[in-house]
């Protein structure tokens, strides 16, 4: 039986990310986790107004509290970490340390952007757990926007290799969150981190045995936000949407409004 590759994830250190971890350790072989200390999620320049703040740290609070309620407590695996502070994830202690761990494959979710020479050190061999479905979405908060949008046909995850530009490598999987019509946008979030991790596990073994190809992306269609876009507005017209009954008229036209936003479903979730 052919041994199992060598997985090192690359992430950062909140709850979803341990939460991720612990899920592939239990799934594949993992040797190692570079964990960064990332920024905020809001870049604090986006917010003028004491009402806006407002708005924001409730939107900030309700994920905490619902990441909590659906993960509950989690702690990276007993493999061996690297934390990284302050460091540049692509700077050259950390490199030295992935290389010194020699993994076949390295898994990214929720790093900052890779850069040579560790991208091109494992082109090919970098895969990209993207909360987002791309091409639609691509860059940062990709499943709140399609929510601002009226789009949840166009939350989930995709996995794809990673390159040099934002999201934009072929594609080995996506998967959508099955919704209730009473989720609000962290509860559908958190799904589609729980079906991305399955998906992960499973196309990354199937793409190790060479019996799952990747699949190019139409990058002319979609759009591609910044964290610098995220404003108090676009949470209350999440909000609107979603009190309006969104995910009500989503559920009972499902399978027409996913047909309008295709992806490669593999059936992993």
């Amino acid at each position: 039986m052919r041994p199992q590759p060598r997985v090192l994830l690359l992430t950062a250190d909140s709850r979803r990310h341990r939460f991720v971890a612990q899920r592939l350790a239990g799934a594949l072989n993992l040797v190692g986790i570079v964990s960064q200390n990332k920024r905020g999620a809001v870049d604090e320049r986006t917010v003028q107004e004491e009402a806006d703040r407002e708005v924001i740290d409730k939107h900030l609070r309700e994920r905490a509290e619902v990441e909590r309620r659906l993960l509950g407590e989690c702690d990276f695996p007993a493999v061996d970490r690297f934390e990284l502070l302050q460091d540049d994830i692509n700077g050259p202690r950390a490199v030295n340390w992935i290389e010194q761990k020699a993994p076949h494959f390295i898994v990214l979710y929720g790093t900052g952007i890779l850069r040579p020479p560790l991208l091109s050190m494992y082109e090919g061999r970098m895969v990209n757990m993207h909360l987002g479905l791309s091409p639609y979405y691509r860059g940062a908060g990709t499943n709140f926007w399609p929510l601002v949008d009226g789009v949840p046909a166009c939350v989930g995850c995709t996995i794809h290799l990673a390159v040099q530009k934002v999201d934009a490598g072929a594609v080995l999987a996506q998967v959508r969150p099955v919704p209730e019509a009473d989720d609000r946008a962290h509860e559908l979030g958190i799904k589609a981190i729980v079906a991305g991790v399955g998906a992960l596990a499973v196309s990354l073994g199937r793409y190790a045995q060479g019996s799952l190809q990747p699949a190019g992306q139409d990058l002319s269609i979609g759009k591609v936000y910044r964290r610098s876009d995220f404003h108090a507005d676009a949470v209350r017209r999440m909000w609107s949407n979603l009190d309006s009954g969104m995910l009500s008229r989503y559920l009972a036209n499902r399978a027409a409004d996913d047909a309008r936003w295709p992806i490669r479903d593999e059936g992993f979730a």
